[in-house]
């Protein structure tokens, strides 16, 4: 009889205690799923904004980890627009606030000038893009508009901001960009009291060089030596937009967190596994010691739990797949987190899940297995688990 097929008669005679280490194996795969999936979503989103407005490089203040505290001249884009194979040159002025006294939280707006190139890739499905001259005047993201229910003509108050006036509801790159809102750029520096100033800026080269990397880099270096009138430099820090998105301290949290979250579900697995096998050896002490007894090396003993193990981790590991794979668009339409995730479960992150999942096992399978390559023959066949 083969090990694979021993292994399998032993996990299905103990059903009901399999059953619930695999079930924990499929809740710390399914929360591996979900919450890296979700994460590399955030980070691919952040990216396909940046390259669906065809943004090369963004250039903020040198040697900050928050991007929200960086403070530029606007005038440097001046400057930067000058510079050779540069075609369009952008300032943004980023904050982050709350909409209908606090029911919507961590909502970007953005503050754009009239001239940004970025208005271009945004589609407005209702109302009419902001006018010259406007003054209170928002664009809202499809998905934002849809959370506040407000419609072109309406008025949305903005937490410390006060009221604006709904100009139109538009849709961007994604679901990300379509849960922010668009605002002129000088109207955002009144409120936050940085006249002047933007965040960031966002530069597209011509494209003949868009893609050549050195080339880029020969730009970003004239970019960071660019000075002031005083004749010191602005302390400027052009990075590539891929390279800007993945780096971001959003980006970094969102990891962060699915990872730390994905831990402490790997080691609730890892104690069912190992309360599973560890029970299974103490009650198959005689039995094991009937192996030993007709030929059965200690080796072997061991290969036998630890095949045991990774079948109730791979068949938790397929369980929580199955259940996350269609589950993952349904997670993704929850209100607080609509607009923010990508739904589709990437076929790398199941494959991830599947690998813990059988880390998971052979760590479950470590001390059983410790345990019953010690035991001595006499001793085993004598035992009495009663």
């Amino acid at each position: 009889m083969r090990l694979i097929t021993v292994a399998a008669k032993n996990v299905l005679r103990r059903k009901s205690r399999s059953a619930l280490a695999a079930a924990g194996v499929a809740t710390a795969a399914a929360a591996a799923i979900a919450l890296v999936g979700f994460s590399t979503g955030f980070e691919t989103s952040a990216k396909d904004i940046y390259l669906g407005h065809g943004v090369d490089l963004v250039v903020v203040h040198a040697g900050l980890a928050q991007r929200l505290t960086s403070s530029l001249n606007e005038s440097v884009a001046n400057q930067i627009a000058a510079l050779p194979h540069v075609a369009a040159v952008s300032g943004c002025l980023t904050d982050v606030v709350s909409f209908g006294e606090g029911s919507l939280v961590g909502i970007p707006v953005h503050g754009w000038p009239p001239e940004s190139f970025l208005f271009d890739t945004l589609t407005i499905s209702s109302g009419q893009r902001l006018a010259v001259g406007d003054r209170q005047a928002i664009l809202l993201g499809a998905r934002l508009a849809e959370s506040i229910n407000k419609r072109p003509g309406d008025q949305v108050e903005i937490e410390s901001y006060g009221k604006f006036h709904v100009a139109g509801i538009f849709r961007g790159v994604n679901v990300l960009e379509d849960a922010s809102a668009v605002v002129w750029l000088s109207d955002l520096q009144q409120l936050m009291d940085r006249p002047g100033q933007v965040t960031e800026f966002q530069i597209k080269l011509d494209r003949e060089i868009a893609g050549e990397t050195a080339a880029l880099e020969q730009v970003r270096r004239q970019i960071e030596s660019l000075k002031n009138p005083a004749g010191e430099r602005w302390g400027l820090s052009a990075t590539p937009s891929q390279q800007y998105a993945s780096g971001s301290t959003e980006v970094h949290m969102a990891h962060g967190l699915a990872w730390a979250t994905t831990a402490i579900a790997m080691v609730i697995g890892c104690v069912g596994v190992l309360n599973t096998m560890s029970m299974s050896v103490f009650e198959r002490t005689q039995e094991i010691g009937v192996l030993r007894a007709i030929g059965w090396h200690r080796w072997r003993i061991v290969l036998l739990l630890v095949c045991e193990s990774e079948l109730i981790a791979a068949t938790g590991a397929l369980l929580g797949a199955a259940v996350m794979i269609p589950l993952g668009p349904l997670l993704a339409r929850i209100p607080w987190v609509q607009g923010l995730i990508r739904p589709e479960v990437a076929p790398t992150v199941v494959a991830l899940a599947l690998l813990l999942a059988i880390f998971v096992g052979l760590i479950g399978s470590v001390y059983p297995s410790y345990r019953s390559s010690r035991l001595d023959v006499v001793r085993a066949l004598q035992f009495d688990a009663m």
